[in-house]
């Protein structure tokens, strides 16, 4: 394996920071809203418009102890906890944003996004097993576990729609 460029491999520059913020913005909030909606469909199946948003921002905010006995829907701690949510799902979108534009460059950092959600899934789903399953019940595990794949799909598609040769650059990892 040389590092010299060739007809098969040609030279890709860096992202320019801007992009990547921008595409990771919007990232981001394609996979916060997939999951709001989606809990917000449950909510109103199951309990009532905005209960979990409300019930999670009081935990994040009030702590747990607060959110005993949770019945009344507080506007407050429905948006204090959608800033936060929406925050964390930027984040989450910039850095895939960039693992994606970089495996334009190097390939091999495919396995690092692959490796990005696996621990985020885990993360979260160790989060919702200690601090959910006792506020929000039965709908905690497959709730989330429904509402983050949404959301990884949903990601997945903007990312894939704006990098459409991302899968020959996963193939060249096989391949170098």
């Amino acid at each position: 394996m040389t590092d010299a460029p060739s007809a098969t491999r040609p030279i890709v520059p860096p992202a320019s920071a801007p992009n990547v913020l921008i595409e990771g913005f919007v990232t981001g909030m394609i996979g916060a809203g997939i999951v709001a909606a989606w809990f917000l469909f449950l909510d109103v199946v199951q309990y009532q418009a905005l209960y979990t948003p409300s019930l999670l921002g009081t935990v994040l905010f009030k702590g747990g102890e607060a959110a005993a006995g949770h019945t009344v829907i507080d506007p407050g701690m429905v948006a204090a906890y959608t800033i936060v949510h929406h925050a964390a799902f930027i984040g989450v979108g910039v850095v895939a944003s960039f693992l994606v534009t970089e495996i334009e460059r190097i390939p091999p950092l495919g396995i690092a996004l692959v490796f990005f959600f696996i621990f985020f899934e885990v993360a979260f789903h160790v989060y919702m097993v200690a601090i959910g399953q006792p506020l929000l019940g039965s709908i905690a595990f497959w709730g989330v576990a429904v509402a983050n794949l949404l959301a990884a799909a949903g990601m997945a598609a903007w990312l894939w729609y704006r990098h459409p040769r991302l899968l020959t650059h996963f193939n060249r990892i096989w391949d170098e």
